[in-house]
């Protein structure tokens, strides 16, 4: 099967701590295509002071990704979108300007320090619903404060936020404790995107296809539907409209 989305991964080339250049890129994504992904959102850091390179440079840098991109796999839409690293409890820059957004210009992908009390995260996630975007939480088995906890996690999904965690997490390849967490906010129905969050082509690799298997042979197709395919496209609907 194919069709699938990778609403978050760090591919561009030279832009954050992912891809190094572009023949590494062209790897990453020759990869995902092998493993049936064909919808990729690239989403590199925007971390105030850490990575902040201006999003002209960045939209530079997509479309070269782009171009190149384009006779070798013609089947495979790319779209830009960000992973927001929030800086106290500002965001501000989601508010002022959509090029910090997910396609579609509708979501935001937020990502946190470690250690964010949940009383801030859902104050940021109430914030952002109220600029009517809709807060997508990046793998949030890193957080502290939802680590364990599938109580908070309900509570920010009742406020509106979308759940993501990483592939290698669910697969056990970040500790046994984290793969029973993602374990258990499966069986609970509280993941809506599984993503590859993958930085390079030796140590943070693309690993869609085994993670999709493993959906698919726990959880069903249904399953494997709903987080690599309906979800996304639902989420950034406008966006497909507006490229198609």
């Amino acid at each position: 099967m194919t069709g699938y989305w990778d609403i978050h991964n760090h591919i561009l080339p030279g832009v954050d701590d992912g891809s190094g250049c572009m023949r590494e890129t062209m790897e990453m994504l020759e990869e995902e295509y092998r493993q049936g992904v064909r919808h990729i959102v690239f989403t590199p850091h925007y971390r105030r002071d850490m990575f902040a390179i201006p999003r002209e440079e960045i939209q530079t840098v997509y479309a070269r990704v782009c171009e190149m991109a384009a006779d070798r796999f013609p089947e495979m839409e790319f779209y830009l979108g960000c992973e927001y690293y929030v800086h106290k409890e500002d965001i501000s820059l989601i508010s002022s300007d959509e090029n910090y957004r997910m396609p579609g210009k509708k979501s935001v992908l937020l990502e946190f320090g470690y250690e964010k009390p949940f009383q801030s995260i859902c104050e940021i996630v109430k914030k952002a619903v109220q600029e009517g975007v809709v807060p997508v939480l990046a793998h949030i088995e890193r957080y502290e404060c939802l680590y364990g906890n599938l109580k908070n996690v309900a509570l920010l999904r009742e406020e509106g936020a979308k759940i993501q965690i990483n592939a290698d997490s669910l697969l056990g390849q970040q500790g046994f404790g984290i793969k029973r967490f993602c374990t258990k906010l499966m069986k609970e129905s509280f993941v809506d995107f599984i993503a590859s969050d993958a930085h390079d082509t030796v140590n943070r690799t693309v690993k869609m296809k085994t993670v999709i298997e493993l959906v698919r042979k726990k959880y069903g197709e249904e399953k494997v539907e709903y987080i690599f395919r309906i979800e996304p496209e639902q989420l950034f609907s406008l966006q497909i409209k507006s490229q198609g």
